[in-house]
């Protein structure tokens, strides 16, 4: 976030942090420590804005009225009550006419202090209720479990629920505006994202990754549609809010008269329930629950501004079907990916939901840059936003280590659907795998952090947007490739290989596979060699024999006797080398006077094989197809016929970036390899010498 956490915000975010001694006294492994303590910081954050608003709305009513406000008069609690009913923060009738909150639950010790604890949380409204998971019925969401959390709590030995509520009763929230609570609670969640993200995929967006994303979104908005009107941001796969919220903050910091709105969604409970419970305290928020790409709850909306870090190698084969039968024009059968990982649904989700001026910050693991072959899903999706849609403006390489609990390389992804028209057909690859500062203390595996510096190293990089030290512009040709099916004549190291494809026949006819040797008379298999079998029990073997020979030799009665290596593929007619070539010998079965025969037919061909070859690509059809031929006509040395030919995407880092190594002079590595040899030879001299001594 760019607002930074100062000693007051600090002071408090502390003071919440050590409500965790309690469960770690309580045997609660650290990983667990969040899911305690998030309903316990949803409710007083809840508390301090009813308390607040409670204050403010109370010397509004005196200064309007010039009179007092009086618990006692009907029409003043008629009117507190209706007034906070609107303002759609949460009720809670005891907190809102007399201060009673879980301070004062917890004023009075002894006694069944989890009943006491639900009857208070049980005044709340419906919906504070079951964000806060409250009254859940058995099978329903329990979004922040404070019940089952609580309850937990109360049946352990020493019964640490009266302790750690007291605790957190004692934390006062009330001090702070919204942007405040906001900035604390990003603290928490940074550390509850360095010992929590355990589930395959869930990775929680570091501050400073945000950082760099919320500072090219704003220099995108600023180059763009600029500070006034509207900018609605949307983040689908939200988790608690913290990219969300703070590209909010980022934009409205940057152009104090633009008016920003957030949407996001997310399908994990307890995120969700806390996304949407500061969603109560921002301008306009609105948060909803659900897995977004199977039911997206903004199908209709178009937005501004898209921020995301979506899960990494999650399967989707559970609803692989329901995604196929999409009928919203999100996906399409020809972009889907493997059900392994789904990354690049969400690719197509965001471009789907791009307004006609809209830009997108969103971070993927490197497979979205790379996997698949051309013709398939992944390499579809790259090519229809960078060929077909040109939406990609940059992809920033970021440090690795960079997440807390994956060591893996992850990458920026930045779109922009109204590219100015000197980057159309152009993107934008930056390589800040080395703009870092190390931490201190690592952070589970993240060590390391884009400070400010290196941040703005990279955003003047894009701003450039031409090469430098970190940055490469590439033409969108450049990020695509032919992927041509040839078929290849074979021949051998003299040029030699059968031409022509003929039939061999002849009315006795020994094939020879090794050292097997079979009898075909007038085109019929002899059935002598097979024991016994039946027709079809014959050719099964006669072909599986074929298939596996190594060698194949067709020998005709008073004629010529024809072999074929199966190995080298090498032909060699009555005793004279052809070149290379097919002998197939192939039984089936055949029906003559109402018997079942085994037919046997014998080709001699010229030997094709399959192969592709990976050609540069142009967007002009003609000079594609000249640079195909040129391609194989000085690098494929046999004749050869184009099969087909497909066209794929690939971002390569390595490729456009590549790293030096450096190389040990030869004089050093001849000397390393003398005395390895010399070591050697001495423990040789010394194993004879014990040997010769046992002896």
């Amino acid at each position: 976030m760019s607002q930074k956490i100062g000693a007051g915000l600090l002071s408090c975010a502390d003071k919440i942090w050590e409500t965790a001694d309690t469960l770690r006294g309580a045997g609660i492994k650290a990983s667990e420590w969040p899911a305690y303590m998030m309903p316990f910081f949803a409710l007083m954050m809840l508390e301090s804005r009813l308390r607040r608003f409670r204050q403010t709305q109370i010397d509004t009513f005196k200064k309007e009225t010039v009179g007092d406000f009086s618990l006692d008069d009907a029409a003043h609690i008629e009117w507190l009550e209706y007034s906070a009913k609107a303002a759609n923060k949460g009720f809670h009738r005891d907190l809102l006419l007399h201060g009673k909150g879980l301070r004062e639950t917890c004023l009075v010790p002894g006694g069944n202090f989890l009943n006491r604890l639900l009857s208070h949380l049980d005044q709340y409204d419906p919906d504070t209720k079951r964000l806060l998971g409250i009254g859940y019925a058995q099978g329903h969401a329990k979004f922040l479990d404070m019940q089952g959390k609580a309850s937990d709590l109360f049946a352990r030995d020493n019964c640490p629920l009266f302790p750690f509520a007291q605790k957190w009763a004692a934390i006062d929230l009330t001090p702070f505006d919204n942007s405040e609570i906001t900035t604390i609670e990003e603290h928490i969640k940074r550390k509850w994202g360095d010992i929590s993200a355990e589930t395959a995929g869930e990775q929680y967006t570091p501050s400073d990754v945000i950082d760099l994303a919320t500072a090219v979104i704003v220099e995108l908005r600023r180059e763009g549609k600029g500070g006034t009107g509207i900018a609605d941001v949307y983040d689908m796969a939200c988790g608690g809010g913290n990219f969300l919220y703070a590209t909010e903050d980022a934009l409205r910091e940057a152009f104090p008269e633009l008016s920003v709105r957030t949407r996001g969604q997310d399908n994990n409970d307890a995120l969700f329930a806390l996304a949407a419970i500061e969603a109560r305290f921002r301008q306009d928020a609105r948060i909803e629950w659900g897995n977004t790409l199977t039911n997206d709850l903004f199908l209709l909306d178009e937005f501004d501004v898209i921020v995301a870090n979506p899960p990494y190698g999650v399967d989707w084969k559970d609803f692989k079907k329901s995604l196929e039968m999409d009928a919203s024009g999100r996906f399409d059968k020809n972009r889907m990916p493997p059900t392994s990982d789904g990354q690049l649904l969400f690719l197509q989700h965001a471009a789907f939901h791009l307004s006609d001026t809209g830009v997108a910050a969103v971070v993927h693991s490197g497979s979205t840059l790379f996997s698949g072959d051309a013709g398939g899903g992944e390499s579809e999706t790259r090519r229809w936003l960078i060929q077909e849609q040109d939406i990609v403006e940059a992809i920033i390489q970021l440090p690795k280590n960079e997440f807390f609990n994956t060591g893996i390389s992850t990458y920026l992804w930045i779109l922009n659907r109204a590219k100015p028209k000197a980057r159309k057909g152009q993107v934008l690859l930056i390589n800040a795998e080395t703009c870092f500062t190390k931490l201190r203390k690592n952070l589970n595996q993240k060590n390391c952090e884009i400070d400010d510096a290196n941040r703005a190293r990279i955003v003047q990089a894009f701003r450039d947007f031409a090469d430098g030290p970190l940055a490469r512009r590439l033409p969108v040709d450049a990020l695509l490739y032919n992927k041509v099916e040839i078929e290849l004549h074979r021949h051998d190291e003299q040029g030699r290989a059968i031409q022509d494809e003929a039939k061999i026949e002849g009315e006795k006819i020994v094939v020879r596979f090794d050292d097997a040797d079979y009898a075909i008379d007038g085109g019929v298999l002899d059935l002598a060699a097979f024991e016994g079998k039946t027709v079809k029990e014959a050719v099964a073997l006669f072909n599986e024999a074929a298939r596996n020979a190594g060698q194949a030799v067709v020998s005709i009665a008073g004629g010529s006797c024809y072999r074929r290596d199966n190995d080298t593929g090498a032909i060699t007619i009555d005793g004279e080398a052809k070149g290379l070539g097919v002998l197939a010998v192939k039984a089936k079965i055949a029906k003559s006077k109402g018997r079942e025969l085994a037919k046997v037919d014998i080709l001699l061909g010229p030997l094709w094989e399959k192969d592709t070859e990976t050609v540069p690509y142009a967007s002009d059809a003609a000079t594609n197809d000249q640079n195909i031929g040129d391609f194989l006509a000085k690098w494929v040395h046999e004749p050869w016929r184009i099969l087909g030919v497909k066209i794929g995407s690939e971002i390569n880092f390595n490729r456009v970036f590549p790293k030096r190594r450096e190389v040990r002079p030869t004089n050093d590595i001849l000397k390393d390899i003398a005395a390895v040899e010399e070591e050697m030879a001495r423990l040789e001299a010394e194993i004879a010498a014990d040997l010769r001594s046992e002896g």
